[in-house]
C-alpha cells in the first residue's frame, strides 16, 4: 500500500510543468509573503527560502510548529508579516 507522501509525489510528478512559472517568479513586481511551514512533511523550508530569494520584494515568514496549514495559533503573526508588507 501507498503512503500519502508517495502518492502526492506520484501527482506533483506528472503535473504539466508549462509555462516555468520557477522562471517567472523575478516578474512579481508587488510586495509578497512567503508562508512556510517549518514542520511540513512534503516540501522543506529550503523550498520557501528559495521561493524568497526569486521574488524581487519579498520576504519569508516561517511558522514553527506549524505543518501545510496555517494554524489559527499562527493568524496574528501573519496577519501582522502581511501589513508590514
Amino acid at each position: 500500500m501507498r503512503t500519502p507522501r508517495s502518492l502526492l509525489g506520484t501527482v506533483f510528478a506528472r503535473l504539466d510543468r508549462k509555462p516555468r512559472w520557477l522562471e517567472r517568479l523575478s516578474e512579481i513586481v508587488i510586495p509578497a509573503l512567503v508562508v512556510h511551514g517549518r514542520r511540513d512533511p512534503f516540501f522543506p523550508v529550503g523550498n520557501g527560502e528559495a521561493l524568497a530569494s526569486e521574488i524581487r520584494v519579498s520576504r519569508l515568514l516561517v511558522l514553527e510548529r506549524t505543518s501545510t496549514v496555517i494554524q489559527e495559533w499562527d493568524f496574528d503573526e501573519v496577519t501582522t508579516a502581511m501589513l508590514d508588507l
